[in-house]
């Protein structure tokens, strides 16, 4: 690595420029189940595998169509995005549909719908499953191409293009409505300007011997700017894993730490959450944590108690609760709008319950705001009045307005949508992020979504804050598992909440001495009892594909029956089914749900995502059902038989 770091104009020069002056180095190291599907990188074969890609894609497609990436996290996945930046052609990161039923292909279909590729990238064992897809048998469908199956020596036939800042990179979708995606235009001055950020914010500039560890989704924002994409413009190694491999055993994710001398590394708030409930006491003892520098947390509510759980369990394999680092960002801004400073912790304050009601941030001894660090040099951050666009002072509560080369230009071909989110102020452009937050002392905090916010008789309520006080008050409530939300009664605004009720607490608690029980807690909290109160069967929340609970899908699908409610203020509840035990294939996958879901019993006919499972869950069993049996076991299988009897049948037939 050189001591100078000239700045790059695009990611296509960052990687030849590293190819170029560390040829041997390596790039990327890839862990995985099967020796077959570890690998290597160094930069200058990523290099090669780029401008084999690309040259393929300029045989096929002009400079700014677009391509769908469609992979499981892994090299291919890499390789190909860079292959589209190298051609010129507009990435689209997404991933395979999880199984053949409707729902799964909905958002990939209505991504292909809006972005028209010219086409969909994928390896040659996903080709066939992909072949279905109702986009490939328009008229004008795009090409289906494998790209572990080019020949290597067609590298020689690339063009290098010429990109200019203005150029779009790729588009990034985001977690919203199915139905009508957003594609973000991310070009490649933006990219090269947010990579700036996350290099000085982390400390990589003066620290070159970091190492970074990454195990988030490539397709997401986080995982493909800040795991994988900012090791090769910075030219620091990077450990990646799939989400699978992690969710499948957490520890992997520390033991990589450990192994690799990872310093930067990080996720969501229900990774540590993860972390301290699913690693045993025997696991620490080989565990170095001692060089982990930045552990960030994003993408989620960051919270006190995950972080301090977490800082405790693994404080003796050298821990620093220091390291925690707060990450505040979203797709529309790149990815990294402001950040802790390396080696600080992450600040939290206590609010005044009274005053924040009346949208000012005093300290008190009410609910606990975690910092969301400082905003980024050439970028600015400021607090705006949503309705009257009234920029606002410190410790007053409004929307938060981002500004600076980072933020995106606009959607993909949605006039309306970017005119509503990105808007002219005092000569500039700022990205109107939705969220809800107050700066003090140069430090942003962030309080909730715009769009969640409940008024109740002129007082502002956070569905969290509510959330949390439930969580606290009702011993039989799982964290993450709480949503409150707003709705119209006898015509004004009232509260409903929604909770996720496990199959054990199903069987043992009456459903109305729970609703009588939620309604008290809420009304003592602020003094209005919710008109609604939804008890729902586990996994039947709505959330996004990054796990951030949808609190307004929760009052779309109560208004049109599509959630899974099994008792609701006021309505009957139903009966429970009988429930599998003995011996054989099928009591041996019960008692494995009910170890993993922590349910006391399963019924033949339950289904898995309504006992509480999810994608973590489902990787969990499948992979512990695989050890057990001896045998090659698909998570595909699970998203398609989830009913026991229908998956007993299934794992059956693989066996035999």
């Amino acid at each position: 690595m050189t001591h100078a770091f000239e700045l790059p104009t695009s990611l296509v020069q960052a990687l030849m420029q590293r190819a170029a002056q560390s040829p041997d180095k390596i790039a990327l190291r890839f862990l995985a189940d099967a020796p077959g599907e570890q690998a290597v990188l160094t930069y200058q074969a990523l290099d090669q595998r780029a401008r084999a890609i690309a040259a393929a894609l300029q045989a096929r497609a002009a400079f700014g169509d677009r391509a769908v990436l469609l992979f499981p996290s892994g090299p291919d996945y890499v390789a190909a995005f860079f292959g589209c930046l190298y051609a010129g052609v507009i990435a689209v990161p997404a991933y395979p549909p999880e199984s053949a039923r409707q729902h799964h292909q909905e958002r990939l279909l209505s991504i292909i719908d809006d972005a028209e590729p010219r086409l969909l990238l994928t390896v040659a064992a996903l080709q066939k499953s992909l072949q279905g897809l109702e986009a490939l048998q328009a008229a004008q469908a795009p090409e289906l191409l494998a790209v572990d199956q080019l020949d290597p020596t067609q590298a020689a036939a690339w063009r290098e293009p010429a990109l200019q800042p203005h150029d779009i990179a790729f588009l990034q979708y985001t977690s919203g409505s199915t139905a009508l995606p957003k594609g973000v235009q991310v070009t490649h001055g933006n990219l090269v300007a947010n990579e700036q950020l996350i290099r000085h914010g982390f400390g990589i500039d003066l620290n070159p011997d970091d190492v970074i560890v990454s195990w988030l989704p490539l397709y997401h924002d986080m995982g493909l700017i800040g795991g994988l994409l900012q090791p090769i413009f910075s030219g620091v190694p990077c450990v990646l894993m799939s989400p699978g491999y992690f969710l499948a055993r957490p520890l992997r994710w520390l033991q990589a730490i450990s192994e690799y001398g990872g310093t930067i590394s990080g996720g969501p708030d229900f990774a540590y959450r993860l972390c301290s409930e699913r690693i045993s006491k025997a696991s620490l003892a080989g565990l170095d944590l001692s060089r982990w520098r930045v552990a960030y947390s994003g993408s989620e509510p960051i919270r006190q108690d995950s972080l301090a759980t977490f800082a405790d369990t693994f404080q003796v394999c050298g821990f620093n609760p220091q390291s925690f680092f707060a990450s505040y960002g979203l797709a529309e801004a790149t990815l990294f709008v402001s950040g802790s400073r390396r080696g600080e912790g992450i600040g939290a304050l206590a609010l005044d319950a009274q005053a924040f009601a009346e949208n000012r941030a005093e300290p008190g001894e009410g609910s606990v705001v975690m910092s969301c660090g400082w905003p980024q040099p050439g970028h600015a951050v400021r607090i705006v009045e949503p309705r009257q666009r009234q920029v606002l002072a410190d410790n007053e509560v409004g929307e938060i307005w981002a500004a600076g080369p980072s933020i995106a230009h606009g959607y993909w071909r949605n006039v309306q949508a970017s005119a509503q989110t990105f808007v002219e102020m005092d000569g500039q452009r700022w990205l109107r992020t939705g969220d809800l937050g107050f700066m003090r002392g140069g430090e942003v905090f962030v309080t909730g979504r715009l769009k969640d916010m409940l008024i109740v008789r002129g007082q502002n309520l956070y569905p969290q804050d509510l959330e949390k006080t439930l969580e606290r008050e009702v011993p039989t409530l799982r964290k993450g598992r709480v949503a409150v939300f707003a709705v119209e009664h006898e015509g004004e605004q009232a509260i409903g909440v929604a909770v996720e009720i496990s199959r054990n607490v199903q069987k043992t608690t009456a459903p109305d001495a729970l609703i009588k029980t939620l309604r008290h807690v809420v009304a003592d909290a602020c003094r209005q009892a919710p008109a609604v109160v939804l008890l729902l069967n586990p996994g039947a929340l709505p959330k996004t594909s990054s796990g951030k609970l949808q609190r307004s899908a929760c009052r779309l699908r109560m208004d049109d029956g599509t959630l899974d409610c099994y008792a609701r203020f006021p309505q009957p509840a139903l009966p429970a089914t009988e429930t599998v035990t003995g011996e054989g294939l099928q009591a041996q996958i019960a008692r494995l749900w009910c170890d993993i879901l922590k349910v006391e019993a399963v019924a033949a006919d339950d289904h898995f995502m309504l006992l509480g499972g999810n994608s973590i869950a489902a990787t969990q069993v499948t992979a512990a059902l695989a050890d057990a049996l001896g045998i090659e076991l698909s998570l595909r299988t699970l998203f398609e038989a989830p009913v026991l009897a229908d998956y007993t049948q299934a794992v059956a037939a693989s066996l035999a």
